[in-house]
């Protein structure tokens, strides 16, 4: 064993990134004209925006289930040629390889577009075939604490640097059920048999009290089903349900940072009678809370052998908003009569369609989806409903962005109304848009000195190694130039999660450099 020295050193908890990686995928499918709505005589303009769904973690990869969601814009075949719009879905799943992943470690999962292309299908004028160019971006991290040596003894010379992390204070995971029940749109006919259910669950907001985080967020149904009418025609739907719960998270503090993801585990829809549907989802809260810190760390040390570690963290270059005020005026659709009075407005989806960096600045682009429900003009005053899109563009900026890091873009609308005017409605909606700029910053530090060279691992030889606190078989593998599931391979069995200290493990000797 080698005899350790007496520095000063600091204890850190880092969100280390274990690995990152990109993959391309083809994502292919059809998309058919809804029921009600005319034939396609002209394409007018597509756009297609990409969301990831779900992601599994398997040792040293990671499975990605999304959506490509098609809005087509297009010139109906029909004697007065009006525009119609109308949108689809096409899944995709692909795997990206990450070496040293486990299940049960954080992951962030990004994807976007990266070309599209829209063709009539030959065999069906009402199906479109769509194929579309994806990239997916997958970086899996650890939580983990590490001792780094911040001073050394007098008479000694080193280098330092000084980090600025996130330093995690806290990680939870909640489950919660969110439940519903709700009709139909009055325009559409009741259901008969529900085909698909698309779920997807969003946060909207997030605040802390002492120990506490509260999350609020929406969850949004896309429900397609059979028509209980004679034509047994095919319908699609959309519902939102708001939800707010807490998740308990000890040291937090209303000061701190936090992001928030939610996840759909389980959804189940069913025809219930009068409201006519039931929604019952299971929905699984990760938060997790950070508080930035400027560390002094020891990088090298002149004339001493020293023990080190790789820092593989996510650092926050710099973080904006912007608020967008969106005014807009639209005629009501052609099959529709004219609103007197507007009942309610909900938004159904908020997309970020674009992110742009370029030096020192994001620019961004998107969408809000807005459900209006109204009262005619007719002479029974019925109610409808009508779906609009409104667009929206705005930049931040960032000093020290650059096009190579990543952003992260959250809109939340703070403002809408909408009033009728004639037979069409005017909307205006204010828009904030938050955006978060990071890089992976890759430091070796210093985390000992020691006095001679530390125990021997002949390279292609199995040593004995005994757990201390604070190791992780990502720092045994980086330490001992193997790989995470070489040592895994050797020690079946053992949980990489919940290592003991004391236990005693095998690690085979890699060759350094």
């Amino acid at each position: 064993m080698v005899a350790a020295m007496t520095p000063d050193t600091e204890k850190i908890t880092v969100r280390q990134v274990v690995s990152e990686n990109t993959q391309q995928v083809v994502a292919r499918g059809e998309i058919t004209v809804p029921g009600p709505k005319p034939d396609v005589d002209q394409v007018i303009s597509t756009e297609g925006t990409a969301s990831i769904k779900q992601t599994d973690l398997l040792p040293d990869k990671a499975v990605v289930e999304g959506t490509v969601t098609l809005q087509m814009i297009y010139v109906a075949f029909e004697p007065d040629q009006s525009v119609h719009h109308m949108h689809g879905q096409i899944p995709f799943t692909t795997y990206v390889d990450l070496p040293g992943a486990l299940p049960g470690m954080d992951i962030k999962a990004n994807v976007k577009i990266e070309d599209i292309k829209v063709t009539r299908s030959p065999r069906d004028p009402r199906k479109f075939e769509v194929i579309a160019v994806l990239e997916v971006t997958a970086k899996v991290f650890e939580v983990q604490e590490v001792e780094v040596l911040t001073q050394v003894p007098d008479g000694m010379e080193a280098q330092y640097d000084t980090l600025t992390i996130n330093e995690v204070v806290g990680r939870e995971v909640k489950q919660l059920i969110v439940s519903d029940e709700f009709d139909n749109p009055p325009e559409k006919p009741e259901p008969e048999k529900i085909l698909d259910v698309d779920a997807t669950a969003t946060v909207t907001n997030t605040r802390i009290v002492a120990n506490k985080v509260i999350v609020d967020g929406e969850l949004t149904l896309q429900i397609t089903y059979v028509g209980a009418v004679p034509e047994q025609s095919v319908h699609s739907m959309h519902h939102t349900v708001p939800f707010t719960d807490f998740v308990e998270v000890a040291g937090a503090r209303p000061d701190m940072d936090v992001a928030a993801d939610a996840f759909v585990e389980n959804c189940q829809v069913d025809i219930k009678g009068d409201p006519v549907f039931t929604a019952d989802c299971v929905i699984k809260l990760d938060v997790r809370v950070t508080e930035p810190r400027e560390v002094r760390v020891v990088t090298a040390v002149a004339g001493a052998t020293v023990k080190t570690v790789e820092l593989n963290i996510e650092q926050l270059i710099g973080e904006a908003t912007s608020q967008v005020v969106v005014r807009e005026t639209f005629e009501t659709p052609q099959q529709k009569p004219c609103p007197v009075k507007i009942i309610n407005v909900t938004i159904d989806d908020t997309e970020v369609a674009e992110t742009k960096v370029i030096n020192n600045k994001v620019i961004t682009r998107g969408f809000v989806s807005v459900k209006i429900v109204y009262v005619s003009d007719k002479p029974d005053q019925a109610v409808h409903a009508m779906h609009q899109r409104l667009n929206f563009r705005t930049f931040v900026e960032i000093r020290g962005a650059t096009k190579d890091m990543d952003v992260d873009v959250r809109p939340v609308v703070e403002y809408i109304d909408v009033e009728p005017q004639a037979c069409d409605v005017h909307i205006e909606a204010v828009i904030k848009v938050q955006v978060w700029v990071t890089d992976t910053l890759r430091r070796e530090v210093v985390v000992s000195l020691v006095s001679a060279v530390e125990e021997e691992c002949p390279v292609g030889e199995i040593i004995d190694y005994t757990i201390k606190s604070g190791d992780t078989l990502f720092e045994l593998a980086q330490r001992y130039s193997t790989t995470v599931a070489r040592i895994l391979e050797l020690n079946p069995g053992i949980n990489p999660q919940n290592l003991q200290v004391g236990q005693v493990i095998k690690i085979p000797c890699g060759a350094k450099g």
